[in-house]
């Protein structure tokens, strides 16, 4: 067996009808099950990924899926509370997943799928998780010999913020001491931030006639463009679900798939936790390719 074909790689891919409309014919506990996003929770790349998606079908679908899909997501939940307290990270991204939950499971009792013994069970164990949740204290690390975050050279630390795309967590970073503080501070990485968000004409059009790149306050600039102009942070994940454009496969982008078309130049397309719900909905004729869609058991009428 090839290293290729050893390798994991969760897709789905099973195209089925015929005509000029066709369809991936799949269930939401298929879904999860052929695309083992259960596991991929778990993992630091995919968990906010894997959040996020939850999050969206609790939001919308809850008191529509089957009781299997039902049980699937909330045993999934419940790993990632204890993968999230195992490492001590993405604490506030798993109870915002939970609170969510608890706000669905209580305003979808009236027009619930399940019984209502089911449905209380859910209630029962998201508090629980909730209340383990708030009774966690994150213990400071203690010297162990190895290096720290703040004993990175200034530059690494610096580019390392840059990645942050949301200035939010820019600004919660400088409170947690007075060297990160002046960091975060620093002109540049906000010029940056300013030009991430904005364009170049946009930011120009908030600069008076009297002063130049070189002069201006981009701290100030930054938060006066995000007054001016609507401002819409896009998500970045550590990995995401993608459509491949040539053989119409969806699978997880850090692990790939074997393209069913590998001559022709590889290209996809990012599937947002909301399309990814959603994309049961669409159908597009054959040619070009078809799409997707949920469509076998009664998920989401």
């Amino acid at each position: 067996m090839s290293a290729d074909e050893d390798k994991w790689q969760p897709c789905i891919h099973q195209i089925q009808g015929t005509g000029k409309e066709r369809r991936i014919t799949i269930s939401l506990s298929e879904t999860l099950q052929k695309l083992e996003v259960e596991k991929v929770a778990l993992s630091i790349s995919g968990f906010r990924y894997c959040s996020d998606f939850y999050r969206s079908l609790l939001t919308v679908g809850l008191n529509k899926i089957s009781g299997t899909s039902q049980k699937q997501v909330f045993i999934a939940i419940e790993k990632m509370l204890f993968e999230a307290l195992s490492s001590e990270t993405n604490l506030i991204c798993v109870r915002k997943l939970l609170r969510t939950a608890l706000s669905s499971l209580e305003k979808g009792e009236g027009n619930r799928i399940g019984s209502k013994r089911l449905w209380n069970k859910h209630k029962e164990t998201v508090s629980n998780l909730l209340c383990r949740l708030d009774m966690y204290e994150i213990k400071s690390r203690e010297e162990d010999g190895k290096p720290m975050f703040l004993d990175l050279p200034k530059e690494c630390i610096y580019n390392i913020i840059a990645k942050l795309s949301n200035p939010k967590d820019i600004l919660n970073l400088g409170q947690a001491c007075s060297y990160l503080n002046v960091i975060c501070e620093d002109s540049l990485l906000w010029q940056q931030l300013c030009f991430l968000h904005f364009s170049e004409k946009q930011v120009a059009s908030l600069l008076t006639d009297d002063l130049d790149y070189s002069d201006t306050n981009w701290t100030h600039m930054f938060h006066l463009c995000k007054r001016q102009f609507k401002l819409t942070f896009t998500e970045v994940y550590g990995d995401e679900v993608v459509l491949c454009d040539n053989c119409r496969k969806l699978y997880w982008r850090i692990q790939g798939h074997q393209c069913f078309n590998p001559d022709m130049t590889p290209s996809k397309s990012s599937i947002t936790p909301e399309h990814f719900y959603h994309t049961r909905q669409k159908t597009i004729r054959t040619s070009p390719p078809p799409t997707l869609g949920f469509t076998k058991e009664p998920l989401f009428s």
